[in-house]
């Protein structure tokens, strides 16, 4: 066994063991979801649709930390529904911004609207967020097409919705839209280990190869180390 093949199951197994340590050291708070349903917390729209990624302010009106967690679904009948960016504590009796992504195509994000809590995203839809780079606009922008994609398809339609919005947003053309579809398209088809013909049959729970993930944890050290 070569030393970079034991290098790589080592850092593998640090990774997962980490993410677990992580994960259980940052949940100090009751779930969106059951703050939500006691009363205790109001979610608003923040920004306009085209935002990449958007905000959201959550109120935490009750009594105790409320644990925001990525993959926390959002949703509305008046503007976009979204999928939390990000883990987040909100103390009892505060609020904060908090980052999420666009779920629909089809829809417009409208500021100002109050948004209610609906479960959980797929593995599928919390793996992308989580393997994405917040401070790179490329970036997100190609995470947020993916979403699209898994919620919608690879032809989902780019002329309507936040797609019209993201294009005026970013002042680019329908052409470079299109490119960053395609180019989306190919990065889900890697990561899940399908073909791009056969994005609909990614098994929205399934885990992306080992690789895609160490690459993920990568790509977060470096986001959040400055390195």
């Amino acid at each position: 066994m070569s030393i970079r093949l034991v290098f790589l199951i080592f850092v593998i197994v640090i990774f997962a063991a980490g993410t677990g340590f992580l994960s259980y050291s940052q949940s100090t708070g009751i779930p969106l979801a059951q703050a939500y349903t006691d009363g205790n917390v109001v979610i608003t729209q923040v920004t306009p649709a085209g935002s990449i990624p958007h905000y959201v302010n959550i109120t935490n009106n009750g009594n105790e930390a409320i644990d925001v967690q990525v993959g926390d679904v959002l949703i509305s009948n008046s503007s976009q529904n979204l999928v939390i960016a990000q883990n987040d504590t909100i103390n009892k009796n505060s609020s904060d911004i908090v980052s999420a992504y666009c779920i629909q195509p089809t829809q417009r994000a409208v500021p100002g609207v109050k948004l209610t809590v609906n479960g959980t995203s797929s593995n599928a839809i919390i793996q992308v967020i989580e393997g994405s780079n917040p401070n790179d606009l490329n970036n997100v922008t190609n995470t947020q097409v993916q979403i699209f994609i898994l919620t919608s398809g690879v032809n989902f339609y780019i002329y309507s919705g936040e797609p019209v919005a993201e294009v005026l947003n970013q002042s680019i053309t329908y052409t470079n839209y299109r490119q960053t579809v395609a180019a989306a398209a190919a990065a889900l088809a890697s990561k899940f280990n399908v073909t791009v013909n056969n994005i609909s049959s990614i098994n929205q729970n399934q885990t992306a190869n080992s690789v895609d993930s160490l690459n993920s944890f990568l790509n977060w050290f470096k986001t959040n180390t400055g390195i």
